[in-house]
C-alpha cells in the first residue's frame, strides 16, 4: 500500500463529517451526464433551455473539428521551471496548453455530440483523440533535447491540467464503446498519468497539510487548483482503477475539510479577483457533488459568500485591483463569471448574484452564446457549461433583487479586503474604494499591497494599482508590478515590503460605520519591517474614511526608531497634475476626475513620473506574443512621489481624495489642519471638520 494511500486512509478516517464514498452513485457514467439522465440531458439541449448552446455547438464542430485529425504529439522545449522562462519560453509553454485545449475540447464535444445524437461518426473522434492523447509519453527527459512528453505534470502542469480535467470524463461516457486493447491502452496511460498527477499535486502543494483560511502550510497556488480534477478523475475512473478510490478519498477531504486556504468563512480570495475566477473551476467539484445528491454541496459559508467577493471587489468595467491581474492589468465582470454567477443564483436561490451577473456589459458572448468558437488555453469551454447548467436546471432561476438594498460597505474578514461603494449595482455612479491589508503578505499571487487602496469612480479608474503584468515572473511583474511602489501606498526612505513573503502581512484592525462614515484601519507595520533593520519600525498605520459615500480621507501614521522620509504614492491611468504651492493632485480619466490634497508636517519634494522604470515586454505590446487581451497597453500611467522634505521619528500624513464627474480643473476645496482636525471646505458648499488620530474619530458639519 504505497504512502498516499496510507496518508488518504487515516486522514478520512480521523476527520468528521460526511463519508467520503456514502453519496457515489453504483453504476457509470458518474461524472458530466449521469447514469440513467441521458435522456433528460438530450431534452435539454434539443428542446429545452440548453437547445440554442448546444446546436452553435454541433454546428462549428461539424464545420471545424469534425475531420481534424489528432494533433501531433508537443515535443520539450528546454528548461521547463518558471524562474527561467522567458518571453519566448512563455510563448511554448502556452503553445502546449493550447493544443491540449484543443485536444481535450474535440473529444468533449464530440463525445457530447454523440451521446445526444447516437451517430457514430462522433463516437469515431472521440475514441480517435482519447486514444491517441493516451499514446502520449510522460517523465520527459527535457535535457536530451526536444523530447516528446511535453504535457506531463512534471514539465508543463498547465499543459497536463488541461487534459486531465477532461479526458477521464469523456472516458467515461464512452467506455462501453472501445475495444479491450483500446480501453487498456487508455488505462495503463491515466493510471500512470493520474499517479503522477496526484503525487505532484501533493509535493508541490503539501495538500494534505493544508489548513481552511491559512497559508502555514508550504502550499502553491496550481496544486490547489487542480484538485477539482483529481476528485472528478477519480469518480470517471471510480470501477477502472483501483487507486481512483484513494483519489477521490484526497480529494473530497479537501474540500470538506481544508477548503480553501485562500480565504475562509467571509468569502474572500487572498490572491485576488482575476484569481477568484478560480472558483469556476472548483465549483465543478462541487457540481459533482450536487448531481450525485451529496449534501456537502455548496453548503459551507465559504461557498455561500465567495460570489459576494465578485460583487463587491469587481465591477462591470475593466478595472485594477489587487493581486496579479493577467489582462493587462486590468478585470471586470467577465462573461464566463457572469455565467457562472447565474448557476450559483439557481443552486443558491440568491437574486442578488442575478442582478450582479445581468450587469455584464463585456462585448463577448456568454459561454453558452458562443458555441466552440476556438478550442485552445480557454477554460472552461462552453459545453462545460451547459452541462453545469443542466445540472441545476431543475431550480428555478431567481428573480433579481436590486443590490441597493445590500450594504454599501463589506469586510472580507478572512483575507485582510474592505470594499466601499456609493452605488453599489449602478456601476456608472458608483464611488468604489477597495482598501487592502491583508494577513496573507505578498505571498503567491499577492503583491506588497498592505495598506494600499484603489479608488474606481464613475466608470473609471482614478486612483489604480499600477503595471502590466504580461507573463509571470517578468521583469516588469517582478521589478514593479509586484512591489509596493507600484501601489498606492506609502515607502520608508524609499523603501517598501518585501515581495513574495508570508511575513509581510497587514491586518484591517477597525471596520466601523456611523450613518455619515465609513471607518476603516489598517496596520502594516509587520510588512514594512521586512525591508527595515529591525526594531526600526514601530508602526506604519492607515486610517480610510469614507465621508457621505462622497469623498475619501486618509491619515498615514509612521513612527521610526530614527529619523526617517515618508513617499506618499498615487497612480493614474492618464496625466497626473501636481501643484507644489497646494501640494494638490489633479487627473482626469474619461469622465472622471480626481482631485487629491495633501497635508503634512513639512513641505514636500515632490515629482510625477510617466511610464514605467521597468520597460513592459515590447512583443506583448506589439501583440507578436502568444497573448491576447481586452484591456490596452497603457504604456503612459502616471506615478505621485511625494517625499517629506525633512527626516523624523513620527510622520502623520493626511490626504482628502475628491472625485466627480466632468472636472476638467481641480476640485474647489478649501482644506486647513490643526494638529489632528481637519476643516474641509467642500466644492458642493458644505463644510465637514473631522477630528481623526489613532483612536478616535469625529465628523461634524457646522
Amino acid at each position: 500500500m504505497n504512502a498516499l494511500r496510507l496518508l488518504v486512509l487515516f486522514a478520512v478516517a480521523a476527520a468528521p463529517g460526511v463519508s467520503a464514498e456514502r453519496y457515489v452513485p453504483s453504476t457509470a457514467p458518474r461524472t458530466g451526464v449521469l447514469a440513467g439522465r441521458a435522456e433528460a440531458f438530450r431534452a435539454y439541449v434539443t428542446t429545452g433551455e440548453g437547445a440554442a448552446a448546444f446546436a452553435k455547438v454541433k454546428a462549428d464542430f461539424d464545420a471545424t473539428y469534425l475531420a481534424l485529425p489528432l494533433p501531433d504529439e508537443p515535443l520539450t522545449y528546454g528548461d521547463p521551471s518558471p524562474s527561467r522562462r522567458t518571453s519566448e519560453v512563455a510563448d511554448k509553454w502556452r503553445d502546449v496548453q493550447d493544443l491540449t485545449g484543443l485536444v481535450a475540447g474535440v473529444a468533449e464535444a464530440a463525445a457530447t455530440c454523440w451521446l445526444v445524437t447516437g451517430e457514430e461518426k462522433y463516437l469515431a473522434k472521440a475514441k480517435e483523440f482519447l486514444v491517441g492523447a493516451s499514446r502520449w509519453q510522460l517523465e520527459p527527459d527535457w535535457r536530451q533535447g526536444p523530447v516528446a512528453g511535453a504535457t506531463c505534470i512534471t514539465y508543463n502542469d498547465e499543459g497536463h491540467f488541461r487534459l486531465w480535467r477532461k479526458l477521464p470524463l469523456v472516458y467515461d461516457q464512452v467506455r462501453a464503446h472501445l475495444s479491450p486493447d483500446e480501453k487498456r491502452i487508455v488505462l495503463d496511460h491515466f493510471r500512470r498519468r493520474g499517479r503522477l498527477s496526484v503525487e505532484w499535486i501533493e509535493r508541490q502543494g503539501n495538500i494534505s497539510k493544508i489548513v481552511r483560511n491559512s497559508i502555514a502550510a508550504d502550499l502553491s497556488s496550481h496544486p490547489v487548483r487542480f484538485m477539482p480534477m483529481t476528485g472528478l478523475s477519480a469518480l470517471a475512473l471510480w470501477d477502472d482503477l483501483p487507486e481512483a478510490r484513494d483519489w477521490w478519498a484526497y480529494a473530497y477531504r479537501f474540500y470538506r475539510d481544508q477548503f480553501t486556504p485562500w480565504g475562509g468563512d467571509d468569502g474572500g480570495w487572498a490572491e485576488g479577483v482575476a484569481y477568484w475566477r478560480g472558483t469556476i473551476e472548483h465549483a465543478f467539484f462541487q457540481d459533482a457533488l450536487l448531481a450525485i445528491g451529496d449534501p456537502l454541496a455548496y453548503a459551507s459559508a465559504s461557498w455561500k459568500n465567495s460570489p459576494y467577493f465578485a460583487v463587491y471587489n469587481v465591477q462591470p468595467y475593466l478595472a485594477t485591483s489587487f493581486g496579479d491581474v493577467p489582462n493587462a492589468g486590468k478585470f471586470n465582470l467577465e462573461p464566463a463569471s457572469a455565467e457562472y454567477l447565474l448557476h450559483l443564483a439557481r443552486v443558491q436561490q440568491d437574486g442578488y448574484l442575478r442582478a450582479y451577473a445581468e450587469l455584464q456589459t463585456d462585448p463577448r458572448p456568454r459561454p453558452t452564446a458562443r458555441g466552440l468558437g476556438k478550442l485552445d488555453r480557454t477554460y472552461p469551454t462552453t459545453l462545460e457549461f451547459v452541462v453545469r447548467n443542466f445540472l441545476s436546471s431543475a431550480r428555478p432561476l431567481p428573480a433579481p433583487r436590486d443590490l441597493a438594498e445590500l450594504p454599501g460597505a463589506r469586510h472580507f474578514r478572512d483575507v485582510g479586503w474592505v470594499s466601499l461603494h456609493s452605488a453599489l449595482g449602478r456601476p456608472e455612479d458608483d464611488l468604489h474604494i477597495t482598501f487592502v491589508s491583508s494577513p496573507y503578505g505578498s505571498f503567491s499571487h499577492s503583491h506588497a499591497q498592505q495598506n494600499a487602496f484603489v479608488l474606481n469612480a464613475f466608470g473609471e479608474g482614478l486612483a489604480i494599482k499600477s503595471g502590466l503584468r504580461e507573463w509571470h515572473n517578468s521583469p516588469h511583474h517582478n521589478q514593479w508590478v509586484r512591489q509596493t511602489v507600484s501601489a498606492n501606498a506609502v515607502l520608508i526612505d524609499g523603501q517598501g515590503q518585501k515581495t513574495q513573503s508570508k511575513a509581510a502581512t497587514g491586518r484591517i484592525t477597525r471596520f466601523e460605520q456611523t450613518a455619515r462614515t465609513v471607518w476603516s484601519t489598517g496596520d502594516a507595520t509587520a510588512a514594512y519591517a521586512t525591508l527595515q533593520p529591525k526594531g526600526r519600525v514601530k508602526q506604519v498605520t492607515r486610517d480610510l474614511v469614507f465621508v457621505d459615500s462622497r469623498y475619501l480621507v486618509v491619515r498615514d501614521h509612521v513612527r521610526l526608531a530614527d529619523p526617517g522620509k515618508v513617499t506618499w504614492l498615487l497612480h493614474t491611468e492618464r496625466t497626473l497634475h501636481w501643484d507644489d504651492a497646494h501640494a494638490r493632485a489633479f487627473s482626469r480619466n474619461g469622465d472622471a476626475a480626481l482631485t487629491a490634497h495633501l497635508l503634512g508636517n513639512a513641505p514636500w519634494n515632490a515629482r510625477v513620473d510617466e511610464g514605467f522604470p521597468v520597460a513592459v515586454d515590447p512583443r506583448y505590446v506589439s501583440g507578436e506574443a502568444n497573448y491576447s487581451t481586452t484591456a490596452e497597453w497603457n504604456l503612459k500611467q502616471n506615478h505621485l512621489y511625494a517625499e517629506t522634505r525633512e527626516a523624523a521619528t513620527d510622520h502623520v500624513i493626511f490626504a482628502v481624495l475628491w472625485p466627480e464627474r466632468q472636472g476638467t480643473e481641480p476640485a474647489r476645496l478649501r482644506i486647513t489642519r490643526d494638529g489632528d482636525t481637519l476643516t474641509i471646505g467642500r466644492p458642493d458648499g458644505r463644510t465637514d471638520v473631522i477630528l481623526l488620530n489613532d483612536t478616535a474619530l469625529d465628523l461634524r458639519s457646522p
